[in-house]
């Protein structure tokens, strides 16, 4: 696999409607808000009651989050990616990825290692008992100051990202490239606000947000070529239980990223305070379909969808508590 997979396709459907044109991109990092000016504080500053908790008080741990998704597209196929994300004391610590293409089966086991004060440091990505590739993530107290990925398999495909601190804002540099990324942090919630994308100082892409006052991302707004586009998202009333589970990658979810990808379906499905449900692009709108148990707990969302050109793709999620 090219890149480190913790979540595979995360909702794909989207992922392809915002980016009109843009190629697929079926690998997505995901690392809850550090603020940037005071990295003594990990936490969701936003959510001072218990962030150690990932659960809804309703039920037990949750113990695995699934996300499958099946593509098929014109050439390639059918495209079969399965991710189990077990979780221990709550956070990640590993996940089964099973990725089925032309009809070859393909398993993969990513680990998580975290030090002792809970800064993820790497991720390993082995399948048949070797390593295919891995990601070092560097700290400089709380926030990360550096980022290197080494595909065993290709070291052409090698990259290290180091990032700047200046207030409020963070720049990524792009060892032996032009590239360059800012990103704006806001200074009472410690959100990412707004994300460009710079070639050899000329501004090539611009992504904001705007949150709800309970952290919901509820759109992002993407420049780029000329053209904007506004990506609108729509939750539910209840916990969103990957909220916390994935609260020590929020750096990683923001930083590890290249300039195709939209953060916005990130925000939305991890990082946000309720269930993400459905949405509206400018290419088409869409709904995931939610289920519940008893106490308003989501089990699973899933949904297919329609591309055009021949693309099709359908996508489920469980959460096992």
């Amino acid at each position: 696999m090219k890149k480190t997979l913790l979540l595979t396709s995360i909702l794909v459907a989207f992922l392809c409607f915002s980016c009109d044109d843009e190629p697929i991109n079926f690998d997505i990092e995901v690392t809850n808000p550090t603020v940037p000016t005071d990295p003594t504080d990990p936490t969701n500053p936003t959510d001072p009651t218990n962030p150690t908790d990932p659960t809804n008080p309703t039920t037990g741990q949750l113990s695995v989050y699934t996300y499958d998704v099946t593509t098929n597209v014109p050439i390639f196929g059918e495209i079969i990616t399965d991710t189990d994300f077990n979780i221990q004391n709550g956070a990640v610590t590993s996940a089964n990825i099973e990725i089925t293409t032309f009809g070859v089966m393909v398993n993969s086991l990513s680990t998580f290692t975290r030090e002792t004060n809970g800064n993820l440091t790497l991720i390993e990505d082995n399948a048949g008992g070797m390593p295919t590739n891995r990601t070092t993530i560097t700290y400089d107290g709380a926030n990360i100051s550096r980022i290197q990925y080494e595909f065993l398999e290709d070291p052409t495909e090698n990259y290290t990202f180091n990032f700047t601190y200046t207030g409020d804002t963070v720049e990524k540099t792009i060892e032996g490239s032009t590239v360059t990324t800012t990103y704006t942090f806001d200074a009472a919630t410690s959100r990412v606000s707004r994300v460009e994308w710079f070639d050899a100082g000329t501004s090539t892409r611009v992504e904001t947000f705007t949150y709800a006052s309970n952290g919901n991302c509820m759109s992002s707004t993407v420049e780029a070529n000329g053209t904007t586009e506004v990506n609108n998202y729509t939750y539910d009333t209840f916990t969103n239980p990957l909220k916390a589970v994935f609260a020590d990658q929020y750096q990683l979810s923001v930083f590890n990223t290249e300039e195709e990808e939209d953060i916005g379906g990130t925000l939305a499905n991890f990082h946000s305070e309720n269930n993400w449900i459905a949405g509206e692009t400018p290419q088409g709108n869409f709904n995931f379909n939610p289920q519940y148990d008893a106490n308003n707990n989501i089990i699973s969302k899933s949904g297919n969808y329609d591309l055009g050109d021949g693309v099709t793709i359908a996508q489920s999620e469980a959460y096992q508590y």
